[in-house]
């Protein structure tokens, strides 16, 4: 049930019995039908539900716009996985399925990207794993390190979120947390939030 406060804490409108009912009393209230798909996004894990499902849906639609692995010069390439074309990605990577990486990303030798979102500017260096996480704007992951979770994409903490512009120094280890922007991670963290 939703609520929205008027002007004061006692004073109150229920979406359901005070907007959408009398709406469908008065036959005012509409529904649209889609064919394609549809999902709610009530945590931070469904966005990696939904990238894989747009990523399905680019594999039926626009084929074109996801990666290929084409010989050796290229990295390989699992399931669905979009490279935005000024993403530079090492040929000895490992890469899907469901991978978005974002505009002037660096995918370092060795890197392995499971299920996640890489956003602009982010570094992944050298034999670095990444699996279940959405990682920040302009962040970097340092050699040997891993940024991981369990893929529990209802859970709280079922995936690993990066902020904008966090640095995971080499080794260290990032499982089921979320980092707030602006951090360096010297330490390994699980199941953390770190403001």
């Amino acid at each position: 049930m939703c609520y929205f406060i008027r002007s004061s804490p006692s004073d109150f409108v229920r979406l359901d019995q005070d907007i959408l009912t009398p709406l469908a009393g008065k036959k005012q209230l509409y529904t649209y039908e889609t064919m394609d798909f549809w999902e709610q996004i009530k945590t931070p894990g469904m966005s990696l539900k939904c990238s894989a499902l747009y990523l399905a849906q680019f594999r039926l639609t626009s084929p074109n716009l996801l990666a290929s692995g084409d010989g050796t010069k290229s990295a390989t390439i699992i399931g669905d996985v979009y490279i935005h074309p000024s993403a530079k990605v090492h040929p000895s990577a490992k890469i899907g399925p469901n991978v978005s990486i974002s505009a002037n990303a660096r995918i370092g030798a060795g890197v392995r990207l499971i299920r996640c979102i890489i956003l602009d500017d982010v570094e992944i260096m050298e034999n670095a794993v990444v699996t279940h996480a959405i990682v920040g704007w302009k962040s970097s992951i340092g050699k040997w390190s891993r940024v991981q979770a369990e893929g529990d994409y209802n859970a709280k903490l079922g995936i690993t979120i990066l902020g904008e512009a966090v640095g995971v120094e080499d080794e260290v280890v990032v499982t089921n947390s979320i980092v707030l922007p602006n951090k360096t991670l010297n330490v390994s963290v699980q199941d953390e939030i770190l403001l």
